[in-house]
């Protein structure tokens, strides 16, 4: 078994990247650079960051087969204690932009309740230069433009937003040592 290393202080790293992660959830669109230097494989810094930082044993996580390995199990296993699980409706879901995940895969379970909704990761291979997407709505004084590089199923996903508030996803969306976030609140409209 391989094991890789957390933050270099814990509990003072954890705490510096669940506030930067709440500043990215609080301001949709804003990037935030996370403080770990090295992801686990092929996960990048940033969404090791996220997974050690949100993920615990109370909470559950789907991921995608692609990304699904064993050293990235051992490692979320022993540093976080997460269950794997093959249920759509878990908290916590984990894929990559190569993937093409449909968000709306995880906004429909048979048992979505306003109290169960979804967390899905993304790594995406840039946080910009993609298509702009214009954001509004809370925690946004004004409209923002991103241009995260996001597959053809999110932006269809984005565009519809076949679920209405609560119901939905929270989007994350990591890259080398930053992420940037789209919550569930946000009014997304595809330039």
């Amino acid at each position: 078994m391989t094991l890789l290393a957390s933050f270099n202080h814990p509990v003072a790293d954890a705490q510096r990247a669940f506030r930067r992660i709440l500043k990215a959830m609080s301001e949709p669109g804003v990037m935030v650079a996370l403080p770990l230097a090295q992801g686990w494989g092929d996960l990048s810094p940033a969404a090791t960051a996220v997974l050690l930082t949100l993920v615990d044993q109370e909470s559950a996580l789907w991921l995608d087969g692609a990304m699904d390995n064993e050293l990235l199990r051992n490692n979320l296993r022993f540093h976080t204690g997460v269950p794997i699980v093959s249920e759509r409706d878990a908290p916590f879901a984990l894929t990559h932009a190569s993937a093409n995940p449909d968000p709306a895969y995880f906004a429909a379970g048979d048992n979505l309740s306003p109290e169960k909704s979804t967390t899905l990761i993304v790594e995406v291979p840039a946080l910009n230069g993609g298509l702009t997407l214009r954001l509004s709505g809370p925690g946004l004084r004004e409209t923002r433009a991103i241009a995260p590089q996001l597959p053809e199923a999110i932006l269809h996903y984005l565009r519809e937003r076949p679920h209405p508030f609560p119901q939905g996803v929270d989007l994350i969306f990591t890259c080398g040592e930053a992420m940037m976030a789209l919550p569930r609140t946000t009014d997304v409209e595809v330039c």
